[in-house]
């Protein structure tokens, strides 16, 4: 017992240390939060601290927060200079400092969008709707000891396999997420019950937010319902890269996506341009950036202008994997075993014998005759890692369609979380160099992706605050070339990710442009989602082509750019051969008979575009040979 209360003492040692540090920080960047706010968003930090994925980031964060809560700080850092001292650190040519730099400012920001009691310190200073914490009524099935087929994974991949695999065979569904509460939820309950890693997971070295759905119905059941076909360029190269000819840009891929948007009822009719993206789309066409309706995969228009669906509300408006796939009317619910995570498949000769799940305590091996992976680019690779499958190019090759963005601030008011959650995409710039380029679309910029993405040290934050209804955001999704790769399987999968120079430029040059749309379009003041936030204002000296040239020279380094993705791709890729790839093109896993694959992974490049409609169509195509 000796021991473990001297741990004891250390930890709370520690403990008591960052405390001490986050308050002078936190002072210092916020002036204007009085204690209770400051409580609210350390009781918040501490939670982070917690359980943020990567524990030798935290660990690096710890040791600064300790280290600074020393006196002999005061020495080189006085408390007013602290902001200073962060822009600084972002700004820093060492690349372990502007990580520090970017961590402080962005963890902050969340610190004050979240909260544990579910309302962020920032919600009374500006008009923003208030939801209470919900809570999540859990479904227990009881295990079967056989299952004919296993799907693994409800969302967009899984679903429709359940669907298709259900007329032949017996099929259970089994998801570590939880049905969703069907309430209009803020933004903590939401990214904490419905998001991975708690919506804070990043990838290590290019710093990158991977935000994944994790509930009965996967993202499809909280993304932004935004329904875009495969470009038939895309498909081409799909081909191309797995030596096939008219395989992917063939009728029967084609009839499989016209199915899937004929059932996921896929229109331009169910959506509108909300009024926060219609002066970026103004700023656009005096550009001459054409745009488009982005088509929208709804039952019902009520759902139209829901703002908060992100976080798992209007779930019977949106056609989702789970409404759409194996809902009460088309599927035994009895079959479906939520918040149940599979640990690993018991492979013995080549075929999987056996699914290992657990439900809390509750664990068990069942039966199996065929398994179907779809827990997505994130966790599929993990799940055939931890069974002690083997091929080289099984978690790698990671696709993650960085998005980074722009703000704008007008006279009028835009609400930017209002209204239907995307309106316009312009895909002008989605093939300038060798098939690959960005999509520009707009962005609703909840408090918990403006405040962090768009920190802003340099000026009173109290105006900055009350300002949020006045801002528009807009975001650039590139198409990358750039690949990551699984560093860490146990307990924690992890994931890095080399942000390369080609699509680094194409990233710069859709910043560019939506920083000229803002400016020609009236906004006062533009603010680009750099480290630090590079941000123009009108009323000064700064011209707007000096501005740009600032964008234009942000360096091709880690954290130099606070980077986004919505969307993971790739990595166990699909090849003929299995030296190229970890599926054949089937969809069946390289050295096992029964395993197959049919989620974003098996993509042989990014898509392209928002990819649920991809993905669907993927595994409508390859479920149908099994």
């Amino acid at each position: 017992t000796e021991p473990f209360s001297f741990c004891k003492a250390i930890i709370k040692t520690m403990d008591t240390r960052i405390s001490k540090s986050f308050k002078i920080i936190f002072s210092s960047l916020y002036p204007n939060f009085d204690d209770a706010e400051r409580e609210n968003a350390e009781e918040y930090f501490f939670f982070i601290l917690k359980n943020y994925p990567d524990r030798s980031e935290i660990n690096q964060l710890k040791l600064f927060f300790i280290t600074f809560s020393f006196g002999i700080r005061k020495l080189f850092i006085k408390d007013k200079n602290i902001p200073s001292f962060v822009n600084n650190l972002q700004s820093s040519s060492i690349t372990l400092l502007r990580q520090l730099g970017t961590s402080i400012s962005t963890l902050f920001g969340i610190c004050n969008a979240r909260s544990l009691t579910g309302e962020g310190n920032l919600y009374k200073h500006f008009e923003y709707p208030i939801h209470k914490n919900n809570n999540i009524e859990k479904k227990t099935n009881e295990f079967p000891e056989s299952i004919e087929v296993a799907v693994v994974g409800s969302g967009s991949g899984g679903g429709i396999a359940a669907n298709l695999l259900n007329e032949k065979y017996e099929v259970g569904i089994f998801d570590k997420g939880s049905y969703l509460n069907k309430e209009r939820n803020n933004e903590t309950f939401g990214y904490h019950n419905f998001y991975e890693g708690y919506g804070m997971q990043q990838t290590r070295k290019f710093s990158v937010l991977l935000l994944a759905g994790k509930s009965v119905g996967g993202g499809t059941s909280i993304n932004w319902t935004n329904s875009l076909k495969t470009p038939e360029n895309i498909l081409k190269e799909w081909d191309s890269l797995t030596n096939q000819d008219n395989y992917f840009n063939s009728d029967e891929f084609k009839n499989s996506m016209d199915y899937v948007c004929k059932q996921l009822n896929v229109s331009e009719k169910n959506n509108k341009i909300p009024h926060k993206e219609v002066k970026l789309i103004e700023g656009l066409e005096k550009n001459d950036i054409g745009y488009k309706i982005i088509p929208r995969n709804l039952s019902n228009l009520d759902y139209l202008d829901d703002g908060f669906s992100t976080f798992g509300s209007s779930y019977e408006s949106r056609n989702s994997s789970y409404t759409s796939w194996f809902s009460e009317d088309t599927f035994d619910q009895k079959n479906i075993y939520s918040d149940t995570n599979i640990k690993r498949l018991v492979i013995s000769n080549n075929r999987a014998t056996h699914i290992e799940v657990e439900n809390g305590s509750n664990s068990k091996k069942i039966a199996v005759n065929k398994v179907i992976l779809s827990a997505g680019a994130l966790n599929t690779p993990k799940i055939l890692m931890d069974s002690g499958y083997s091929n080289k190019q099984l978690g790698k090759n990671l696709k993650l369609h960085p998005v980074s963005g722009v703000a704008g601030k007008y006279s009028e008011e835009q609400k930017p979380w209002d209204g239907s959650m995307q309106g316009f995409y312009s895909d002008k710039f989605l093939f300038k160099n060798d098939n690959y380029g960005y999509l520009l679309e707009g962005l609703p910029m909840h408090p918990s992706l403006f405040f962090p993405f768009f920190p802003n040290n340099s000026d009173s934050y109290e105006s900055f605050i009350k300002d949020y209804n006045y801002w528009s955001g807009g975001i650039v999704l590139t198409s990358d070339t750039s690949s990551g790769s699984i560093v860490n399987k146990s307990p924690q999968h992890l994931w890095k990710y080399d942000f390369n120079k080609f699509d680094h430029d194409h990233l710069i040059d859709g910043l560019v442009n939506l920083v000229k749309a803002y400016h020609s379009s009236g906004a006062s003041e533009i603010m680009v989602a750099s480290s630090p936030t590079l941000h123009w204002k009108e009323d000064s000296k700064e011209s707007i082509e000096d501005f740009i040239s600032k964008v234009n020279s942000i360096k091709h380094q880690p954290f130099r750019i606070l980077l986004g993705s919505a969307h993971q791709m790739g990595s166990a890729r699909m090849n003929p051969d299995p030296s190229k790839g970890v599926v054949d093109l089937d969809g069946k896993v390289h050295g096992l008979e029964n395993v197959y694959i049919t989620d974003s992974s098996v993509f042989p490049r990014c898509s392209g575009v928002n990819p649920m409609i991809s993905i669907q169509s993927m595994s409508h195509f390859l479920t149908s040979k099994i």
